[in-house]
This record gives C-alpha cells, sequence and structure tokens, in this order.
C-alpha cells in the first residue's frame, strides 16, 4: 500500500505578506520550526502561533524604525511637513491628566515647547517596540527662555526625564500617553522650592 503525505497547510494571505516582508523565519513557515505532527504536517495552532509571533516582532520592529527616525528628524524641528509624515491626522495626546486630540494640537504643544526653551533636546536613553506599541524613555534639556507653565523665562537651564508610550497603526502615531518630570522642571526654573 502506498502512503500519501499531506502538504503542509498554507498560511493566510495576511501571514505569508508579514513572512515575506520580513524574512526571519520564512523558510520554517513549513512546518520545520517544531510545529511539525508525526505524518509531516503543521498543526494549526502552530502556525497560527507562528505568524502572530512573526506579526508582533515584524511590526515592532518597523514601528521602532518609524520611532527613531521621529525623534532624530521630527523632535529636533518640529517641523510640520515632517509631523504630516509621521504624526495621524486624529492622534489622541495624554499629557499630564488631559487629553487632547489632533495634529495641529500636537504641533501647538511642540512650538510653545520650542518657545519656551529655544534648542529644546530630547536626547533618547531607551526605547523598547512591541507589536504596535514603543515606548521611549528621554532626557529633555534646553535653557527657559519663554513661558512655560504659567512660569515667565528665567534663564535656567532645564534637564527633567519623560516617558512616553507611542501606539503606531499604517506607519503613524495615533495615541501618545506621556509623563514629564513637571516637578523636577518647576523646581529648577524655581518656581516651586526644591524638596
Amino acid at each position: 500500500m502506498r502512503r500519501h503525505t499531506k502538504p503542509a497547510v498554507v498560511l493566510t494571505t495576511p501571514a505569508a505578506l508579514t513572512l515575506s516582508a520580513f524574512g526571519a523565519g520564512a523558510a520554517d513557515a513549513g512546518g520545520t520550526a517544531g510545529g511539525t505532527t508525526g505524518s509531516g504536517s503543521t498543526s494549526r495552532a502552530a502556525a497560527d502561533s507562528f505568524s502572530w509571533n512573526q506579526w508582533n516582532q515584524g511590526t515592532a520592529r518597523v514601528n521602532k524604525r518609524i520611532m527613531e527616525r521621529f525623534t532624530s528628524e521630527f523632535l529636533p524641528t518640529g517641523d510640520p511637513a515632517l509631523a504630516r509624515k509621521f504624526i495621524g491626522p486624529d492622534i489622541v495626546m495624554h499629557f499630564g491628566g488631559r487629553t487632547q486630540q489632533g495634529r495641529d494640537t500636537y504641533l501647538g504643544i511642540v512650538a510653545a515647547n520650542m518657545k519656551a526653551f529655544p534648542g529644546l533636546r530630547w536626547t533618547v536613553e531607551d526605547m523598547r517596540a512591541e507589536g504596535d506599541t514603543v515606548a521611549i524613555r528621554y532626557t529633555m534639556t534646553g535653557t527657559h527662555k519663554g513661558p512655560f507653565a504659567g512660569v515667565e523665562a528665567t534663564g535656567r537651564a532645564i534637564r527633567a526625564e519623560s516617558m512616553a508610550f507611542y501606539r503606531l497603526a499604517h506607519g503613524k502615531i495615533v495615541e501618545e500617553r506621556a509623563q514629564l518630570d513637571m516637578l523636577s522642571i518647576l523646581q529648577q526654573m524655581g518656581a516651586i522650592p526644591a524638596a
């Protein structure tokens, strides 16, 4: 009696596109990477797990590259043309207990910060990505030369830590949750006494 073997499970189109787009592991998609049953076919659970992991890792890599460009190209300039490249038109921002929306609002916040701290620098200390989210830990440095948080210019140098979580969709930032060390900034500006 002649034995027939079933061909390996064919991955769905999005998974196949993901594998071809990100390369790594594509040769193992046929079931040679731990998902092979005794008959030589890939189990559906292993294929689903493999495609999810591949999507997650691939998406994270792409989003991290986008955020590397955002921090090196857009943040130093606040250029509205670059904002259209990196920021979704309906971005939702969560800062200091407030929620705001829209790319124009985002640009207004960036412009106000740059006016308050000309030469403002955001140095990326750490960046982590998983799926559609990128987390960044920054150090902010600048000199207080314009109104900020109700405090007129003091001419003092400022250095503060900040953390932000960015969610991306279709290659653009669509949500940002950020926390800036405002207490430290206000203390450095002399607006409140240092502890």
